[in-house]
């Protein structure tokens, strides 16, 4: 026990002073052109995006993909865009996801600094139907494109507790693993495909 006793001493001995959080009243990065930054880091992440003028182009837009027309279980939980064969809040279990080809879903906000899409269950019922589906699609106003990273967390902040959602969570391309003898893998454990549908406002 006394050798114990020497290493704890040693340890509370040589502990680092403290030391003061650093202050996060600084000047962020910003970008004069924020939209197009954003696509930018979209197509970098391996996602892709489409500027639209409404939620009726966006519908065409997916109309006339034939890999999207042509799947048997599509889900869409955006008013006017997009086409469901099956209803998420009838489903038992997420595992009744397992088999599902499209998703087309609402984000609530985007970060030019790095691409990432702040998503929640709010209007979605089973989250795992953000990470079951084969092809996800975000559809997102351009009003919602926030600067950076600081500009996002405090606007999770600002929620109060009666609009805070359960589960919220940041997206950034499609599911990819590059652990593997450094190869970069797309859709190795969740979505194969992502697709941010930005409609003009």
């Amino acid at each position: 026990m006394a050798a114990r006793e020497d290493i704890l001493n040693s340890v509370r001995a040589n502990r680092a002073a403290n030391m003061d959080l650093p202050s996060m009243e600084q000047v962020w990065q910003t970008f004069d052109e924020p939209l197009t930054h954003f696509r930018q880091m979209l197509t970098g992440i391996g996602a892709s995006s489409e500027l639209l003028p409404d939620s009726a182009a966006a519908d065409a837009w997916l109309e006339g993909r034939s890999d999207y027309t042509q799947s048997a279980s599509t889900l869409s939980l955006v008013e006017g865009v997009g086409k469901s064969t099956l209803q998420l809040d009838q489903l038992d279990t997420p595992h009744e996801l397992s088999g599902l080809d499209w998703a087309v879903l609402p984000a609530e906000f985007g970060v030019a600094e790095n691409g990432a899409i702040w998503v929640t269950d709010h209007q979605v019922c089973h989250r795992a139907v953000y990470f079951l589906c084969e092809h996800l699609v975000l559809v997102l106003p351009t009003s919602q494109l926030l600067h950076n990273m600081h500009q996002a967390y405090q606007r999770i902040a600002g929620w109060g507790s009666d609009d805070r959602p359960a589960f919220g969570t940041f997206v950034a391309g499609p599911s990819k693993t590059a652990d593997i003898e450094q190869s970069l893998v797309i859709g190795a454990q969740g979505p194969r495909s992502l697709d941010v549908l930005l409609i003009e406002s």
